[in-house]
């Protein structure tokens, strides 16, 4: 890729990230670091991003459009649990536990994502470590989030 390709797709991916919630907390400067290590991926309606199982090695911001989040019920099976929508993200665990994909993700419609590589993290951990903990206690809050949700729709399920 030639440099002013590269200067084209970080600003690219600047713009993007600075609409997003997740970046919110992040000076102009570190946004410019970070857009850096992401990249940007275009999926197609009914395009599978990644299946439940798979080695996780990447998160993913949704730029645009909307993706199913699909699992696995009986290994015949397999329902929608939820749709991911723009500002939203995926692949967080990943991140973190590094254990294989929790559930299949599917392009609801054609959409863009934001993605940040294992190893993108791991190097703005390593390089720009005040970036990197706003990144892992970015990743900590979602987490937070999507479990105290997952818990009360199990609280409402259980309660009918």
């Amino acid at each position: 890729m030639l440099a002013s390709d590269k200067a084209g797709m970080v600003e690219t991916i600047l713009g993007v990230i600075a609409e997003l919630a997740f970046f919110n907390h992040f000076e102009p400067q570190e946004l410019e670091v970070i857009s850096k290590h992401l990249s940007l991926r275009d999926v197609e309606k009914d395009e599978v991003v990644f299946e439940e199982g798979e080695k996780g090695n990447y998160m993913c911001f949704v730029a645009n459009g909307s993706l199913n989040v699909v699992k696995d019920i009986d290994g015949k099976s397999n329902v929608v649990i939820t749709t991911i929508t723009r500002g939203k993200s995926l692949g967080e665990m990943a991140m973190v536990d590094l254990s294989p994909r929790s559930a299949t993700v599917v392009g609801a419609r054609d959409s863009e994502l934001v993605i940040m590589g294992r190893q993108a993290f791991d190097l703005i951990l390593e390089k720009h470590p005040k970036i990197g903990v706003k990144l892992l206690s970015g990743v900590a809050r979602l987490l937070s989030l999507y479990l105290r949700q997952a818990s009360g729709r199990l609280a409402d399920k259980l309660a009918t």
